[in-house]
């Protein structure tokens, strides 16, 4: 490279336009969540077989002891959780799931289901930070048609308000 002025560096670049097709399996305990998701409407987890800790989405191997879980791991787990963290979003960005811009503002909400040792993160109906607070329990809520999607199925949490 040859240099400019004073100790700067002439900026070297290669445009390239490229096709990266590619292949992705999901797994044969993924592939049994989303139909039991879709078929049933349960949501699975996966149980170590050697430490018991149960993972949600469900996981190939334990982030604990690197043990492979298989089909006979997994367990049904309650449609409830409780609240461990929260946040509203306020800003407007492209939604990956379809393209345009996401209504705002959302609440998006970090969880725990019951009988879960692991935390998971989803959409809740609350957008009002006073309203949520750590502690308060959680419960999915489905729509009529299921297609073996979690975020379409699932299209959020309900905040469960305590009187109930």
């Amino acid at each position: 490279m040859s240099k400019t002025r004073k100790g700067q560096e002439d900026i070297f670049e290669i445009k390239w336009k490229t096709d990266l097709p590619y292949r992705y399996s999901i797994g044969k305990l993924a592939v049994k969540f989303f139909e039991e998701l879709k078929e049933n409407k349960k949501i699975l987890g996966s149980k170590c077989p050697k430490c018991e800790k149960v993972h949600f989405p469900p996981r190939a191997v334990c982030a604990d002891c690197f043990i492979k879980m298989t089909l006979d791991d997994m367990v049904e787990l309650p449609p409830r959780g409780t609240l461990e963290g929260f946040t509203v979003v306020n800003y407007p960005f492209t939604d990956p799931s379809t393209g345009g811009i996401r209504p705002f503002p959302y609440g998006y909400a970090l969880f725990k289901l019951d009988g879960a040792d692991t935390y998971t993160m989803h959409f809740v109906n609350e957008t009002d930070v006073t309203k949520m607070k750590i502690g308060q329990r959680v419960e999915a809520v489905f729509n009529d048609e299921l297609i073996g999607d979690l975020t379409a199925d699932i299209p959020y949490f309900r905040i469960i308000k305590e009187e109930e």
